[in-house]
């Protein structure tokens, strides 16, 4: 029976050879299938890495872009509320003008304006005092206005009020007041 022994030790020892073989390729096929994981997963890893980056540095840039904007926006409104206040001041200074410069407006601008022979002129309450019945030959209205004049034409009244007249040179002198205030 040696001769059974011998064939069956050898069936065995290459079932053991073939059975080592396969283990060993089934462990470097393991090792294979592991190593290209840990690559895919790095590669992963390194965009996932890099887009949270420029997405942060994104992120970064409009919040600073956003502040900026704020920031000026801020100062543009810091800008226009002292550009009024100009406009308020010299309204309120306008309205304490003194007798003779307050006489030389309403003299110049009634140059300007349609005088009819009943018109009626219409002067603050302090100048209204120190006008009497008429001033440059028009009749003085009984009522009054806060500052500058209005001239009451029959049913027109032309209205020569230094709030309205700065009104409606505000935005035309705009510009020029920011530029001698902010320059």
């Amino acid at each position: 029976m040696s001769n059974l022994d011998n064939i069956i030790d050898e069936i065995l020892q290459d079932a053991k050879n073939e059975s080592e073989k396969i283990v060993e390729d089934a462990k470097s096929e393991v090792a294979n299938l592991v190593g290209k994981t840990e690559s895919e997963a790095q590669k992963n890893a390194d965009k996932i890495i890099e887009k949270a980056r420029v997405e942060g540095a994104q992120s970064k840039d409009r919040i600073i872009s956003n502040s900026s904007l704020t920031a000026r926006d801020m100062i543009l409104v810091a800008k226009q509320e002292m550009i009024n206040k100009v406009f308020e001041l010299t309204k309120e200074k306008l309205k304490t003008l003194n007798h003779e410069d307050y006489l030389k407006f309403v003299e110049n601008s009634l140059k300007t304006l349609d005088v009819k022979e009943d018109s009626e002129i219409i002067l603050t309450e302090s100048e209204k005092k120190l006008a009497g019945e008429k001033l440059f030959g028009i009749k003085v209205a009984k009522e009054t206005v806060e500052s500058g004049f209005s001239l009451k034409n029959g049913k027109i009244i032309l209205n020569n009020e230094f709030s309205s007249l700065i009104d409606l040179i505000k935005e035309d002198l705009e510009r020029e007041v920011s530029i001698r205030l902010f320059s």
